[in-house]
């Protein structure tokens, strides 16, 4: 699963990094190029090139991912850009699919002035000679959740999994999930088979979402069907374990890079998620 294609779209960073140290240690490189402006920003040759690469990178994220992307690459001068070496890259995405999971809206930003990304076509590797980092916000709609939880299998073997967690408590059996968001609320539709009633009834908790320890969270949930009584204990850590939210940011998770949840709001309908992702100096991925 090439994660790492959807944020960067550089050259396929996909396989073979190690551990990350972690967000909380980020510090921006110094830059060697501040200040000064090189002969190939003069004569417009440099601009020129950073929208060759942008397209590049483009056409790299759209082999992993559907959707409309713009990119916008800022480099120091082409030499420097063939290095590897740029000075900001922002991605910005609307109405984005990636291994099934929908997300409306994806912007990333490089943190530093300084970035230095190098890639070695014979060797088939790329070599992060500098810390690197990006900001990110997300846009969740009601129809990405539903469409996330519909159509991922992934999502379907959490159910399956949170049905053993269920029958551990006899409570009942997941038979299908949705969302709903609705005045800064989320509320979470559980189908469910209950054995012991013989009946299929409608489960539906209402909940805030907050951040802690860097993950997303349900908050103040409370069951809004009144026919069905359950401890809410015991719901809230099978709601936490099937959170779409947590599910969709798991496209970012993995050995390439470290994630960090920093706020989350639900308003005009739709959820906005920001963090930071980063990436350590003198990692080498293999493409």
């Amino acid at each position: 699963m090439k994660k790492i294609a959807l944020i960067l779209g550089i050259l396929l960073f996909t396989s073979g990094i190690a551990d990350a140290r972690g967000c909380n240690n980020f510090i921006c490189p110094t830059n060697p190029y501040s200040g000064s402006i090189g002969l190939s920003n003069l004569t417009g040759v440099n601009f020129l090139a950073e929208k060759i690469a942008g397209a590049i990178i483009a056409k790299s994220i759209k082999k992993e991912s559907k959707g409309k992307y713009r990119v916008n690459l800022q480099s120091y001068n082409t030499t420097a850009l063939k290095q590897g070496i740029f000075k900001s890259l922002e991605i910005n995405g609307t109405d984005t699919i990636t291994d099934n999971i929908y997300i409306s809206k994806v912007k990333f930003k490089t943190i530093c002035d300084y970035n230095f990304i190098e890639i070695n076509n014979k060797e088939k590797t790329t070599t992060f000679r500098e810390d690197f980092g990006m900001t990110y916000n997300l846009q969740f709609t009601e129809n990405d959740l539903n469409n996330t939880m519909q159509n991922n299998r992934q999502y379907a073997e959490m159910i399956r999994k949170a049905n053993n967690i269920g029958n551990t408590y006899k409570l009942f059996n997941i038979i299908s999930t949705g969302a709903k968001i609705e005045n800064g609320k989320l509320y979470y539709i559980m189908n469910v088979s209950v054995p012991l009633l013989k009946v299929r009834p409608q489960i539906v908790i209402e909940t805030d979402l907050q951040v802690k320890n860097g993950e997303i969270v349900l908050n103040k949930a409370k069951l809004s069907t009144e026919s069905f009584q359950f401890d809410m204990s015991k719901l809230e850590r099978i709601l936490n374990f099937l959170n779409p939210l947590e599910f969709a940011l798991g496209i970012f998770e993995d050995k390439e890079a470290d994630t960090k949840v920093e706020e989350i709001t639900i308003k005009d309908n739709h959820i906005d998620v920001s963090g930071i992702l980063t990436i350590d100096k003198d990692i080498v991925t293999e493409f």
